[in-house]
């Protein structure tokens, strides 16, 4: 029998992993306040890392937390893997959407009682980086939020719901202290909306 606080894992790019910076009030800084004494808040944030890097990691995620799993595990990728041709770390739309499937069915297998959330990429702005376009960052959000609604998994679509705010980003791809705040936002919205029972609110203390 699992006992203590539930464990909430971010899982992402270097999006996710400046999640963890408190200068810019990052999103998954938010995330632990909200969740201080209720649940552990992990952050498996990895810069440079897409769909195609993570899939085979999951078997290490899987032996990381098999005495404990996760309540929910929070998937942000595709920034990368939506830079342009021919970026390195671009993968192509469909093998993008596939990883999601992979990630979702693995993880839910080795986790059975795990509720997750598809967060999309963020919008781009063109004006500030080259090897990126909003454009072809909206065809792989629109790709996460088919993959959610295949799997019945719920999404956070950041690229819909950011269009048009670029003082939202740092240099046209990460957020930056407003961006960090608005995501937080989208997301506890989600988790209270999607999974009432895990909202901060209605978790007791457990210390």
């Amino acid at each position: 029998m699992v006992v203590g606080a539930p464990i909430i894992v971010t899982l992402g790019d270097s999006i996710t992993q400046n999640g963890a910076n408190p200068d810019i009030m990052g999103y998954q800084v938010m995330l632990t306040q909200d969740y201080v004494r209720k649940a552990d808040v992990v952050n498996r944030g990895c810069s440079g890392w897409t769909t195609r890097d993570w899939v085979p990691k999951l078997p290490l995620l899987g032996r990381e937390w098999s005495h404990k799993p996760p309540s929910l595990i929070t998937i942000f990728l595709g920034a990368n893997d939506a830079a342009l041709v021919p970026e390195p770390q671009h993968v192509p739309l469909e093998t993008y959407a596939g990883n999601l499937k992979i990630l979702l069915q693995t993880l839910g297998a080795t986790f059975p009682d795990c509720r997750f959330l598809l967060l999309t990429p963020p919008p781009i702005d063109d004006t500030r980086i080259k090897s990126r376009s909003n454009a072809e960052a909206g065809k792989y959000a629109a790709a996460c939020v088919a993959v959610g609604a295949e799997r019945k998994v719920p999404v956070v679509d950041f690229w819909t719901a950011m269009q048009n705010m670029p003082h939202l980003l740092s240099d046209g791809l990460h957020f930056n202290r407003a961006g960090n705040i608005a995501a937080h936002a989208l997301i506890l919205s989600a988790i209270r909306q999607h999974y009432p029972a895990l909202a901060p609110e209605a978790l007791p203390s457990e210390f």
